[in-house]
């Protein structure tokens, strides 16, 4: 899935950066999205992967219901791919194996 984010080390936003496979509760999206692989900063080349960087929780949420209803329809956007709901049982096996958080906040 990719999505605009904010590095802390270097403080420059980069758009459209590819995460990866996020996984995250069904119940609550926004408070447990996590992230498979690490995230490098395309602009500062360091590793930003625990809570050193930012997303906009409105547009990462809208992502997720459009990719939702996509999947029901049939055919997802590139873009879109790689967001899995996950019932708690299955959220607390797979997060042991992923190795990034995300902050999210309303604006940068």
């Amino acid at each position: 899935m990719e999505a605009n984010i904010k590095c802390f080390e270097c403080e420059k936003i980069t758009r459209n950066l590819e995460l990866g496979k996020l996984f995250y509760l069904k119940d609550n999206p926004s408070k447990s999205l996590i992230v498979k692989d690490k995230i490098i900063c395309p602009k500062c080349k360091k590793d930003i992967s625990d809570n050193k960087c930012i997303v906009k929780s409105n547009e990462l949420l809208m992502k997720f219901i459009t990719a939702n209803l996509s999947i029901s329809s049939g055919s997802v956007p590139n873009y879109l791919k790689g967001a899995y709901p996950l019932m708690e049982q299955d959220y607390y096996l797979i997060q042991k194996k992923c190795f990034s958080k995300l902050r999210l906040v309303k604006r940068f």
